[in-house]
């Protein structure tokens, strides 16, 4: 049983702002730097910044800038767009304080291939502060759609996520889901779609102690072609503690069934009834 966390973990995030950045080679650039002097054998550099410019090549045009207060502890801030026969994006981030201080970034594109998309996210406090990230796309082939998350106190801390999709050739479809004290901890999920091909359906689950603990899930669907059904279950102790399960279906070339299963230890028990399926079938199993 999974948690539906499907997005990226803030503490894996790096720094947005490269630190000490060289500017690249770009034609007509300008670099300006202040510095004070303490006295006669050391100076200290305070401040520094680029604007790098490039044009041509079958590029486009390319812009780049950025700049810093205080060295890698201080405030630093950079930004870059471009501008093409096909293509135009931005980009941009920050960074106050260093490891433990806030971290910031976002950008944007549209490309006549892949249509247009937005990211950004944030940090404060290092991987065991809070964090938080969106992003999302339009495009033809893609649809539309979104993903955000957060996340608290790092990776046994406490997230949440949620995405959407419409069209891209899946219809419509939400995730939603949050947990508490990582994969050990406690977790929750519901996620639904709609189709034409895949009708209408819902699924929900949730966990309290990973795979060897408790665990519940309920599912529905509903379809021209999968007919009615539903199925839940619970267990405790993984597979070797103690389960059970009902479903049931009506139509989708199937007929009329049920079933109840269940399972103490490594001892399994079922019991399926089937009226008026293809196979034209009426079977109980035990």
């Amino acid at each position: 049983m999974t948690t539906g966390n499907e997005y990226s973990n803030s503490q894996a995030w790096q720094p947005a702002y490269p630190y000490n950045r060289q500017p690249a080679n770009f034609p007509y650039s300008h670099y300006f730097h202040l510095n004070r002097s303490y006295n006669q054998a050391e100076r200290t550099q305070i401040a520094n910044g680029y604007v790098n410019g490039n044009i041509g090549q079958g590029q486009g045009l390319n812009l780049e800038t950025g700049g810093e207060l205080g060295g890698k502890h201080g405030l630093g801030a950079s930004a870059d767009g471009h501008l093409a026969h096909n293509s135009v994006g931005a980009h941009a981030n920050g960074h106050l304080g260093a490891k433990y201080g806030i971290n910031a970034q976002g950008g944007a594109d549209i490309n006549s291939s892949h249509g247009a998309g937005f990211n950004g996210e944030a940090q404060v406090g290092g991987k065991y502060g809070l964090g938080a990230n969106a992003d999302g796309h339009l495009g033809m082939s893609q649809g539309v759609g979104f993903n955000t998350g957060a996340q608290l106190g790092g990776e046994y801390g406490l997230g949440a996520q949620a995405k959407a999709q419409l069209g891209g050739g899946q219809g419509a479809g939400f995730n939603t889901g949050v947990q508490l004290g990582g994969e050990q901890g406690l977790g929750a999920n519901v996620d639904g779609h709609l189709g034409f091909k895949q009708g209408v359906g819902l699924n929900t689950d949730m966990h309290l102690g990973g795979e060897q603990g408790l665990g519940a899930n309920v599912d529905g669907h509903l379809g021209f072609k999968q007919g009615v059904g539903f199925n839940t279950g619970a267990h405790l102790g993984g597979e070797q503690g103690l389960g059970a399960q009902a479903k049931g279906q009506l139509g989708g070339g199937q007929g009329v069934g049920f079933g109840i299963g269940g399972h103490v230890g490594g001892h399994d028990g079922q019991l399926n009834v089937n009226f008026g399926s293809k196979n034209k079938k009426e079977n109980a199993s035990e």
